[in-house]
């Protein structure tokens, strides 16, 4: 009888309420972000926002969220042991914004389908999914041949970019929210202040929420209208947008999929690491597919946006959290999205009060990333964390442009003077005749492989890995020559100067590589080897 006293693993613990908002509100911010770019920028109609994508998110969440639940306890009973923690699970911050603004954006702006747009981004996220499940069998391999320090060097640079310069510079709309806002939550998590009932999100968004109240920023005629879309939503699968000119639009941005999938990767080991540190032990590889598997059915439900596991396992494990909260998180993510209340949220909670949870993730993202790696690749770590910026200010530049086109063409017709946008494309070449130089182009096509790609060659030189070194520029030319890096599309002999300018320097550190065979100034020092090997 004692025996099964032990496997009785409890639905309830002390610590599960705070656990559940705060990895709800870690994702549903980004949902009130992205609502609000599909229907006010792109001009969604409410009935595909809410009837199809909002309540396809829901679903794809609740199915992540619920399987980490029961494989939580299921490895309890399997250990006989009551105290595991689940994994935290939620949308993917970086890759999200960088599907909203990096892929839907600019395919709306380019085509002026908002539903094309639609297509092409569900598109890239059925290929994440995918590598995620590729990733499940071939993880031990990447971890071996691909340093760590350089895929959480990409996943620094994509979060500063597409968490913390983007949520700051959206929420500065609105700065008499987001200033007091921000440095409340700041003041509470980094001045560690403790709080004994509601957390320090809770209560910095709740302040946030007043001031954009009282200070006329949000109106009672819009909470109003949203009162309209409630209802009940039904995910169907969305089978008919898959495939045609959607596919093949979306393989134009396979570069920044693969990288952004990588990182995410990387993220979802790291979190796992953390677990692992707090006694709790899950399978890399069961976590890669079932992350992926979610992804795929969201994506055939109509999700264009990425689902992975989150970094903050000791946090909700030293809340007393049990296995449980993660199936309570994904019920709320499933009730919301499905009756439209989601809409009510929207309306009743300003974006700039919820973008302060991801500029607090970015900041946490950096300073857990460079504190779990040897001081001698921060150089490393500061090129791969840099580059991603580049894909954020050129999209950003090439969108303000086709904006622009396209408000001229608009003025122009109102003035009775035919002006064909049709066909109208802002290019690189125009960018730069106005002083913005190519190089934005070139390291913000595939900004993540490229970081990535760099990271791994400078923490080789640092290790003096001669041989690596050279191999690792040969990948670079492989992926400038496909277009992977450099490009924008894919496609054979993409770019061969860049491809040419990789191969020469492959050439040059396979030299040194056989020179330092017989000078000790090139070869690994015991320092080299000691801190390597750490």
């Amino acid at each position: 009888m004692s025996e099964e006293k032990k496997l009785n693993i409890p639905w309830f613990k002390r610590g599960d309420v705070d656990t559940v908002i705060g990895v709800f509100f870690d994702g549903f911010s980004k949902i009130i972000v992205g609502i609000g770019v599909l229907t006010g920028v792109m001009g969604m109609s409410q009935d595909i926002v809410f009837g199809k994508i909002v309540s396809a998110i829901g679903l794809s969440a609740f199915l992540l969220l619920a399987f980490n639940t029961f494989y939580a306890r299921h490895l309890g009973k399997k250990l006989n042991r009551d105290d595991l923690t689940a994994l935290p699970a939620g949308i993917a911050a970086g890759s999200f914004f960088a599907w909203l603004y990096a892929i839907f954006m600019p395919v709306f702006f380019e085509t002026n389908d908002a539903i094309f747009a639609w297509k092409v981004t569900l598109h890239a996220n059925l290929l994440y999914g995918m590598m995620f499940v590729v990733c499940g069998f071939i993880i031990k391999f990447l971890m071996k041949h691909i340093p760590m320090e350089a895929m959480l060097g990409s996943v620094v640079g994509g979060s500063i970019a597409y968490l913390l310069m983007t949520s700051m510079a959206d929420g500065f709309a609105h700065p008499q929210i987001q200033i007091p806002a921000l440095f409340l939550l700041l003041f509470f998590q980094f001045g560690k202040i403790k709080t004994k009932k509601l957390s320090p999100a809770l209560i910095a968004v709740l302040v946030g929420t007043i001031i954009g109240w009282a200070t006329g920023v949000m109106h009672v005629s819009d909470l109003a209208s949203a009162v309209q879309n409630i209802g009940f939503y039904v995910p169907l699968p969305q089978l008919g947008l898959l495939g045609g000119k959607a596919m093949s639009h979306a393989l134009t941005y396979l570069p920044l999929i693969i990288a952004y999938a990588f990182s995410d990767v990387t993220a979802l080991l790291q979190g796992v690491e953390q677990a692992e540190k707090g006694g709790d032990h899950y399978e890399e590889r069961v976590c890669l597919i079932a992350t992926g598997c979610a992804n795929i059915i969201g994506s055939l439900f109509g999700n264009p946006f990425p689902l992975n596991e989150y970094w903050g396992h000791p946090a909700w494990k030293k809340a007393k959290a049990g296995t449980a909260y993660s199936l309570y998180t994904g019920v709320i993510y499933l009730a919301l999205c499905m009756s439209g209340l989601v809409a009510i949220a929207t309306s009743a909670i300003p974006a700039a009060a919820t973008l302060i949870l991801l500029i607090f993730v970015a900041i946490s993202t950096g300073t857990q990333s460079y504190s779990t790696v040897n001081k001698k690749y921060y150089p490393a770590m500061i090129i791969a964390t840099a580059i991603p910026i580049f894909e954020l200010m050129y999209s950003k530049i090439l969108n303000g442009s086709s904006a622009a086109t396209s408000a001229i063409a608009a003025a122009l017709k109102g003035e009775g003077i035919k002006f064909a946008v049709d066909g109208v494309k802002v290019t690189s070449d125009h960018l730069a005749s106005a002083g913005v130089s190519q190089g934005y182009f070139f390291l913000g096509k595939g900004s993540m492989m490229i970081a990535i790609v760099y990271s791994c060659i400078l923490i080789f030189i640092i290790d003096r890995k001669w041989l690596n070194t050279a191999v690792a520029f040969i990948v670079a030319a492989f992926c400038a020559f496909v277009g992977l890096i450099h490009s924008e599309s894919v496609k054979i002999n993409a770019n061969p100067q860049f491809a040419i300018i990789y191969v020469i320097m492959a050439v040059f550190f396979l030299i040194v590589y056989f020179v330092s065979k017989n000078n000790k100034e090139l070869q690994p020092t015991e320092e080299h080897i000691v801190c390597s090997d750490e």
